[in-house]
């Protein structure tokens, strides 16, 4: 196999520094039993180390030519697993209890994040990497500028914690963004389980849709709701009429999705934006 050139296409910005590397392994916390998902492995910085802790490493690549370098030079190792394969189509039902670790490309982190979230059943804890505004999205906390819908449905079913920023000298090729890791624990009990999960993501969605809007104009825009019941259900929940959503606790946007579904005639939301 020829010199490996990045695909700027697929956000490929590889890990080369050591000590970094052994500071996210360590952050996962694994036991000799462990299994660990692996999403994009790249050349192996991470997967090397995860070798010698954990009993198994399921590293799912969707880049062929790095699947086939890696299976070149780690292929023979009992406990790895490599995988072809987009992570957002990978089936991880036959894992059991999972660790996480990976690398979100800046491009379609949301959309991993989310993935995560929905497999919330299989795995335990995630140690991931993305780019430094996005983490903030994910850590954010009620009346922070960055916090929006992925911070409430994060919330809700984990425990969240900043690790370290990584510069950018420590990627090759060099990425343009300063990176940050930071870990995931599932709760073992969501804070709270909804009584139609679609509807409570529409209901979040909704209350950002627009950031400078109040929560009740953006509810009247998004839900299809007249202005009276918007503001009705807002003072049900004993939400100021002039709230914006960044102010709003996870635990309320449950309380507003109760009252907006016990609303009478209530309108079909199309359930594919909320997924």
């Amino acid at each position: 196999m020829g010199p490996f050139r990045p695909r700027r296409a697929l956000g490929q910005a590889f890990l080369i520094h050591e000590p970094t590397a052994d500071a996210l392994v360590t952050a996962l916390e694994l036991e000799s039993g462990d299994t660990v998902l692996e999403i994009g492995p790249g050349k192996g910085i991470l997967t090397r180390r995860l070798l010698k802790q954990a009993q198994r490493v399921v590293a799912v690549e969707v880049d062929r030519r790095l699947v086939e370098l890696l299976g070149s030079e780690l292929g023979d190792h009992p406990g790895l697993e490599l995988v072809c394969q987009d992570f957002m189509t990978y089936d991880l039902s036959g894992l059991g209890q999972i660790k996480v670790i990976g690398n979100l490309p800046y491009n379609i982190s949301a959309q991993r994040l989310v993935r995560l979230l929905d497999l919330g059943e299989f795995w335990e804890q995630a140690i991931l990497t993305c780019q430094r505004e996005f983490a903030h999205r994910v850590l954010a906390v009620p009346g922070s500028k960055s916090y929006g819908a992925l911070s409430v449905f994060l919330e809700r079913v984990c425990r969240r914690e900043r690790l370290f920023n990584i510069p950018a000298t420590r990627f090759r090729p060099r990425p343009e963004i300063v990176s940050s890791a930071f870990r995931l624990t599932r709760r073992e009990q969501p804070l709270f389980v909804p009584d139609d999960e679609v509807l409570f993501r529409q209901v979040v969605k909704a209350g950002f849709r627009q950031r400078r809007k109040t929560l009740a104009n953006n509810l009247t825009a998004a839900l299809g709701l007249v202005k009276e019941d918007a503001n009705h259900i807002l003072a049900k929940c004993g939400i100021d009429f002039r709230a914006r959503a960044e102010t709003l606790s996870v635990q309320e946007f449950h309380s507003l999705t109760e009252a907006v579904a016990r609303l009478p005639g209530q309108p079909v939301w199309d359930s594919r934006s909320s997924r």
